[in-house]
């Protein structure tokens, strides 16, 4: 983790609402243990020193070493507001990576990405590691599902070749929700579920996991106040009764463990 200022590398509209901004990254030669990998995350200063006085947090929808990093925001209120007002060449105060990334599919498995509104971002970087990764014969290819109401909301350039798209309004894609969707899929493979979305949405993925005895890593959304494990704020509970941070124990936790009725 570190905090370091940088640039704006670019910033445009992805669908209604949705914004991709582009910044560049500090380059090291190689790779580290602390890389940006899918499922981290950073916070911004959205706006003057002291208003408004908390960081936004962000999930990397993608991250190059030669020094290019992005996330995928929705415009929510005055903090995304003033970063959608960015432009290339304007100053970033970022302090990352944070948290805990997606873990490997394990082997023989076919690794199903399963995103819906805001969580498409972390599921477009990881689908693209793990299409590098499957070319390099280390997975099976991934099938990346993503949800939304309406064909707007979805950010159809953004998306690689093969995804499924499904509205709830039938206006794009599939007529109906990503786990409707998901019950009637063969992935050929025994599957290995990866999800970032809206509670009820990473709910029902829970359930068709547990149904197929199948692993899921869920990405959780949950308001960070302080994005490093020492507020508590982000607290989920777990099934066991305990509660994990969804900044410094997650943003990724093992699904089967989340109490997702707390959640809702």
């Amino acid at each position: 983790m570190r905090r370091f200022d940088t640039i704006v590398t670019g910033n445009r509209p992805v669908a209604d609402g949705y914004r991709e901004l582009r910044f560049a990254w500090p380059h090291d030669d190689g790779r580290r243990a602390d890389d940006p990998v899918p499922g981290r995350f950073f916070t911004l200063r959205a706006g003057g020193r002291y208003d408004p006085a908390l960081r936004r947090p962000f999930a990397f929808s993608d991250w190059r070493p030669a020094g290019d990093a992005a996330c995928v925001f929705q415009l929510r209120g005055r903090g995304t507001e003033y970063l959608a007002a960015l432009r290339p060449g304007d100053g970033l105060d970022v302090l990352g990576p944070l948290g805990r990334g997606f873990g490997r599919p394990p082997r023989g498995s076919r690794p199903m990405l399963v995103a819906g509104g805001i969580g498409v971002g972390p599921m477009l970087y990881l689908a693209a590691t793990l299409a590098a990764d499957a070319a390099a014969g280390l997975c099976e290819a991934p099938i990346l599902v993503v949800g939304a109401r309406t064909a707007s909301l979805v950010p159809v350039a953004m998306l690689p070749a093969g995804t499924a798209v499904c509205t709830d309004d039938g206006s794009a894609g599939f007529s109906g929700t990503v786990t409707d969707w998901l019950a009637s899929f063969d992935p050929g493979l025994p599957p290995a579920f990866y999800a970032c979305g809206p509670t009820p949405m990473m709910a029902a993925v829970a359930a068709v996991a547990a149904s197929r005895r199948a692993p899921y890593e869920a990405s959780v959304e949950q308001w960070m106040a302080c994005g490093v494990g020492a507020c508590a704020g982000c607290a989920v509970r777990l099934r066991s009764g305990e509660y994990a941070k969804a900044c410094s124990d997650g943003p990724v936790l093992d699904g089967s463990t989340v109490d997702w009725e707390a959640m809702a």
